[in-house]
């Protein structure tokens, strides 16, 4: 069986998924227009110290620009401080990424097969990690602007995969970051729609545990 997943798409999942899970966690007020770039980080910074874990359901949106193409996804999360994320996709896409520490696993369930991979600091992947272990980091990494009274927009000081710029959008209502859209130096564009969000839900460590079928196909990218 060939592998179905190339480099450059398992960075593109990974790292997408991970980038766009920790960052749910930095919540803004409602406020915002009347804040600067400055401020809204530096109340993002505070609010996320009270954070532990959070879950919730996402609509994606891909725009994958060598095919023209526009795919669209749904499904859920689950994250725990300091780095445990699950994100499972439901039907018709069949994959879900565990995250522990510094191990990565993307169960494909339709082809039985489980691809293991670390992070990296050539990946998308390391900037959550970064995130989540230290926001403090975040203007040291990113240059920040509010280019609308309802966006903040991240673009990387020193190349961070292929990451051109984040925006992150804010809501009047319920949970302050309503959508995320990533922009790539291949003109891909990934739009995440955060739902039903609830913060300090009490997930288990168990929640995060994943046992790779016997019968699996396993590719360790790590080797």
């Amino acid at each position: 069986m060939k592998l179905q997943i190339t480099n450059y798409k398992l960075h593109m999942l990974v790292a997408c998924t991970v980038f766009l899970l920790t960052s749910f966690l930095l919540p803004v007020t409602n406020s915002l227009s009347a804040e600067s770039a400055d401020e809204v980080v530096n109340r993002i910074q505070n609010e996320f110290k009270s954070i532990k874990d959070i879950s919730g359901k996402f609509m994606q949106k891909s725009f994958i620009k060598d095919l023209e193409q526009t795919q669209e996804f749904n499904g859920e999360f689950f994250l725990k401080k300091p780095s445990r994320i699950m994100w499972e996709y439901a039907d018709p896409r069949d994959e879900k990424v565990v995250i522990r520490d510094r191990e990565t696993l993307i169960y494909k369930k339709s082809q039985n097969q489980v691809i293991k991979t670390g992070f990296s600091e050539e990946s998308y992947s390391q900037v959550p990690l970064a995130m989540l272990e230290s926001f403090d980091n975040i203007k040291k990494d990113f240059t920040i602007s509010m280019p609308e009274a309802n966006a903040l927009q991240l673009i990387p000081k020193q190349k961070i995969g292929h990451i051109s710029s984040v925006i992150m959008e804010t809501s009047e209502k319920g949970f302050p970051i309503r959508m995320f859209t990533i922009l790539d130096t291949y003109g891909n564009i990934i739009m995440i729609e955060l739902k039903q969000i609830k913060t300090n839900p009490g997930l288990n460590d168990s929640q995060f545990n994943f046992q790779i079928p016997d019968d699996a196909e396993v590719f360790d990218m790590n080797q």
